[in-house]
C-alpha cells in the first residue's frame, strides 16, 4: 500500500498565500497599485489632450508647427526647445488639471465633515 504524501506542502501553501495577501492588505500595496496604474493612464490622457486638442489650437495662433520644430544647432549638437516647451505646457496641464480635481475631493471631503 503507497504511503500517503503529507500535509504539510498543502498548508506551508496556504501558509505562503494567506501571509502575501496579509502583506499585500497591510502595506496597501493594491492601493498603491491603482494609483501607479492611475496615474499612468492619466498621463497617456494628457498627452492625447496636449497633442490633439492644445497643439492645434496653439497652431492657430503660430502657424506651420513652428513652435514644435524651434531648434538650434551649437557645434553640431541639436537643442530641441520645442520638445522642452512641450513638456513644459504638458506638466501646467497636469498641474492645474490636478489642482483642479484635489479642490473638487477636498470641497466635497469638507462637506462630509459639516454633516
Amino acid at each position: 500500500m503507497p504511503e500517503e504524501q503529507p500535509k504539510e506542502p498543502i498548508q506551508e501553501k496556504k501558509k505562503f498565500f494567506s501571509d502575501l495577501f496579509s502583506f499585500l492588505k497591510e502595506y496597501s500595496v493594491i492601493g498603491l497599485a491603482i494609483g501607479v496604474i492611475s496615474a499612468q493612464i492619466t498621463k497617456d490622457f494628457i498627452d492625447a489632450f496636449v497633442k490633439n486638442l492644445f497643439w492645434p489650437l496653439l497652431n492657430l495662433v503660430i502657424p506651420n508647427e513652428k513652435f514644435k520644430d524651434l531648434k538650434f544647432v551649437i557645434k553640431g549638437s541639436v537643442f530641441d526647445i520645442g520638445a522642452i516647451i512641450n513638456a513644459g505646457l504638458t506638466f501646467l496641464i497636469v498641474l492645474i488639471m490636478l489642482y483642479v480635481i484635489v479642490k473638487k475631493i477636498l470641497k466635497k471631503d469638507e462637506l462630509l465633515k459639516k454633516k
